[in-house]
């Protein structure tokens, strides 16, 4: 099968250079690495717990197919992480992620029963289907909230290079009601998210009952990248 490459990598030079403007702004910096034992070490050092089993290198067996961001300050201190993964879905996203994460936090002996076996029918996640990426591990120091576009642009770093390496057919993410209901999804790149596209009767304590979807299909992304290298970042400062 022939797999269409960037659709504009000038656009998406332009925007990763335009977020690098942007940690060079605030005297940040990024590091990547495809090191998922490294991330388990920054993780749990910053913040005072393991990663979820979706990037716990103990349970996955990855290789090649993730990678993880932090976000350094001037003083080569981590105030943000991330990471990404690319799975291949050969049903629908639908049908599944709730077997996909119960499954992985059971390599952990930890137990999840939903309370639903799949989302709402007219859920887009029923129409999607083969190389998927799931973001997760966001976290943004509290310092680093409060400097105007920096964690937006740091969340988007982690999308772009995803559909750079990758050219998925779709992003996603899951987030809480708190999260969901901020415009957080919108800041970050995300167009689309459906509320309770997850919910669990019995869930570990960091896991929401109620969790939204994001939602970054590749159409979608090829928009974004072509408008941000054509009019910048969208301002959320009035």
């Amino acid at each position: 099968m022939l797999h269409r490459g960037l659709n504009n990598p000038l656009a998406a030079v332009d925007v990763v250079n335009q977020l690098t403007a942007v940690f060079d702004r605030y005297g940040t910096r990024i590091r990547f690495s495809n090191d998922l034992e490294a991330f388990y070490s920054v993780r749990e050092e910053v913040r005072h717990g393991v990663p979820s089993p979706m990037f716990d290198f103990n349970v996955t067996g990855l290789k090649d197919k993730s990678f993880w961001i932090c976000l350094l300050n001037n003083d080569d201190v981590v105030v943000g992480l991330q990471a990404c993964r690319l799975d291949v879905v050969d049903t629908s996203l639908a049908e599944w992620a709730i077997g996909w994460m119960s499954g992985l936090y059971m390599k952990r002996d930890q137990l999840m029963v939903p309370a639903q076996l799949q989302p709402y029918p007219d859920s887009r996640s029923f129409q999607l289907k083969g190389k998927i990426v799931y973001h997760g591990e966001l976290w943004i120091a509290s310092s680093t909230r409060r400097q105007p576009g920096l964690a937006d642009a740091f969340c988007f770093m982690g999308m772009v290079l995803s559909h750079i390496k990758w050219q998925p057919d779709a992003i996603w993410a899951l987030v809480s009601n708190t999260m969901a209901t901020r415009g957080m999804a919108t800041r970050f790149g995300y167009v689309r998210q459906e509320r309770s596209f997850l919910n669990w009767k019995i869930s570990p304590d960091d896991v929401p009952d109620n969790e939204w979807l994001l939602l970054l299909e590749k159409h979608d992304m090829e928009h974004l990248l072509e408008e941000r290298a054509a009019n910048g970042p969208i301002s959320t400062e009035s």
